[in-house]
């Protein structure tokens, strides 16, 4: 390689940039801002592709061979001690503090991750990783070690196949590595939008959706451009702009995170320290990013099992001993297993001292996640499953909601039977009937109600509108109603300030109200976005001025104001008052923003904090029955319990 020197020597910005990216991931995990801060992962995968790739042909061209057992054994020993080390800790605390089906899943998880499939798991469990549907798990972070890992049991021996072939052919390997990166990428990032506009929750984990970060990295090194210093400057900006515009709603990876990749093969291209990356604090960061980035997480969600975990305070002492713990972990487990000498290759006595140790390493892990995780069954017995779509649902009603709300402001034990894992306590049409996301493919199949029905209802909105049918479908006159689910999920009923797919359903769902002319429409939707609350406002005007010739009526149904998520805040250690939740500041301003909306159109406004709360306190759990399944939605059965409370706004 003419200019392996970019990699083979060392460089202090790539080190700091390391430290950037870490700390934005681990900031961001812990304070909720910046949003974007999720990226750092991004940044990382292009210095990896680009350092590793740098490696292995720095090697090849110096020694005209690629070990791939020596690279295995790197990797290794560079991964292994202290993500094992991670993993068992992890399972250690989750039992002690958290329930026992959720600390089971917590050690399958583990078990996933010690063989490098933890985003091929949580991809099958259909989990989102900015959404509450799920319980986060502790060791959920270990999905980008598992795609990085992926990538690299495949492109050494993709490097060594163009190399070969490169030599029969008699033609440049450097070339052939070259076009071989590029159609990395180029396949990567096609199949990254496509995957992402389909499945955005499996796209997310995909490894195939994320090679081609990683094949930047590799692709800027096999190049080896000579560029201006300006351009390292344009990549800071192009990074900061990244945290402030991604969001969590931002539809990723797909095309969303060509902008924090293309930033940092800038600033990696520019070389040299040009943005102060190489300061002593952002490089010793940097040093100790692997060992800071494996504990942050399970510290922010087992701290959440804690009293005062979730408070400013609790989340300050979460990350000192995030820190605390990176810096011991690097120090005493990540040097000492990586011999002090990583750029030497290790002997066959080095080799055959490591690999025993690994074995055993892993296989105590192994004995120690299996043994936490107890049996599949071991839950509490009472679960609140829902019923079956359609069947009338036992629950308690409560003749007066605001006394049984009150009451259970004071409660100081959880009710005997209540089951944390709630993931399947949601509405049935959503969760079983799978009418969240409704087009003309299931909108015939979303209707609910007798064919025969003289009064029909449209339902428009996001999840949090779907999460109210359990309620709707036995709320006093809507029992007898032909009632038309026409939702799409993180689609807030804004018209004109939502993304184009939203625009798109609304288009559609507007059309079907003019085909139905319902004598109700009731919308719905969770506050949340980018919007400021004039934004909401009118883009919430302008839909029901859309919807108002098709519909006699219009009802704004504000969403719950939200309570802690039971699934994380249901511990061995909490209490019920652990886990209710005052309305929030923004929850007030965006409800009064729809409030104007309504006002200004002929619309009515339904603000929904009488049915969840009393002097805008709100408790996770009213009588036995559990309220939100995650803090945002509402269980079937707390939905069909107030349906009486709610009749009489819809009669």
């Amino acid at each position: 390689m003419t200019d392996t020197g970019r990699v083979s020597r060392f460089r202090g910005d790539i080190e700091g940039l390391r430290g950037v990216a870490v700390l934005l991931v681990v900031v961001g995990h812990l304070t909720g801002w910046p949003r974007g801060g999720f990226i750092g992962v991004d940044v990382f995968f292009v210095i990896s592709g680009f350092l590793i790739t740098g490696l292995l042909v720095s090697e090849h061209e110096r020694s005209g061979v690629i070990s791939l057992p020596r690279f295995y054994l790197r990797r290794a020993r560079r991964l292994l001690p202290a993500g094992v080390l991670v993993l068992a800790v992890t399972d250690l605390v989750a039992a002690l503090v958290l329930l026992p089906g959720r600390a089971h899943d917590t050690a399958v998880d583990s078990l996933w991750s010690l063989g490098f499939l933890a985003n091929v798991h949580f991809a099958r469990l259909g989990t989102d990783y900015f959404s509450l549907t799920r319980a986060p798990s502790p060791v959920q972070h270990y999905w980008s070690l598992s795609v990085e890992e992926q990538f690299y049991l495949v492109w050494p021996c993709l490097i060594l196949a163009a190399l070969a072939l490169a030599g029969r052919l008699r033609v440049d390997g450097r070339r052939a590595l070259v076009v071989l990166a590029t159609a990395a990428v180029v396949m990567s990032l096609a199949w990254s939008v496509i995957s992402t506009a389909r499945t955005p929750a499996g796209a997310y984990f995909s490894s195939p959706a994320r090679a081609w970060e990683l094949g930047a990295g590799a692709l800027l090194v096999l190049l080896a451009p000579r560029v201006p210093s300006l351009l390292a400057w344009l990549g800071g900006a192009g990074l900061v702009l990244s945290v402030l515009v991604i969001t969590p709603t931002t539809p990723v990876p797909g095309y969303a995170l060509v902008l924090p990749a293309a930033s940092t093969v800038a600033i990696l291209a520019a070389g040299g320290d040009r943005l102060g990356l190489a300061t002593a604090p952002l490089r010793y960061v940097g040093k100790i990013s692997y060992s800071l980035y494996l504990w942050h997480w399970p510290c922010v969600v087992l701290g959440a099992a804690l009293p005062g975990g979730t408070s400013a305070l609790g989340k300050a002492a979460l990350l000192a001993a995030a820190g605390l713990l990176s810096v011991a972990s690097y120090h005493l487990v990540e040097q000492p297993f990586r011999g002090h000498r990583p750029h030497r290759v290790p002997g066959p006595r080095s080799r055959s001292a490591v690999v025993p140790a690994y074995a055993m390493v892993v296989i105590g892990a192994l004995v120690v996640t299996w043994v936490l995780s107890g049996s599949p069954d071991a839950r509490p017995a009472g679960r609140h499953t829902p019923p079956p779509v359609g069947a009338g649902l036992a629950t308690p009603q409560f003749p007066d909601l605001p006394s049984a709300i009150q009451a259970a402001l004071q409660l100081s034990r959880w009710p005997d039977g209540l089951d944390a894992d709630l993931t399947d306590a949601g509405a049935p049409e959503w969760l079983h009937d799978t009418c969240l996301d409704v087009s003309d493919k299931n909108v015939a199949r979303c209707t609910y109600g007798p064919a025969t029905a003289t009064r029909s209802v449209a339902l428009l909105g996001d999840s949090v509108a779907v999460s109210w049918m359990p309620a709707l479908r036995r709320a006093g006159s809507l029992r007898a109603a032909r009632i038309h689910v026409l939702t799409r999920r993180q689609c807030a009923n804004l018209r004109g300030a939502v993304s184009p797919a939203c625009t798109q359903h609304q288009d559609w769902a507007i059309e079907q109200v003019r085909r139905i002319r319902p004598e109700l429409v009731v919308m719905s939707a969770r506050y949340q976005g980018t919007q400021t609350a004039l934004q909401w406002r009118d883009g919430t005007q302008r839909m029901l001025a859309a919807l108002a010739p098709y519909a006699k009526r219009i009802i704004v149904l504000s969403p719950p104001p939200g309570t802690g998520n039971l699934q994380s805040c249901y511990t061995r250690l909490s209490q019920p008052r652990d886990c209710a939740a005052q309305v929030s500041e923004r929850w007030r301003t965006y409800a009064g923003a729809e409030l104007q909306a309504a006002t200004a159109a002929g619309a009515v406004f339904l603000d929904s904090r009488a049915w969840f709360c009393v002097a805008d306190r709100c408790p996770a759990v009213v009588g036995e029955l559990p309220v939100l399944f995650d803090g945002r939605h509402l269980t079937a059965v707390y939905a069909a319990a107030i349906a009486p409370a709610m009749a009489p706004s819809f009669s």
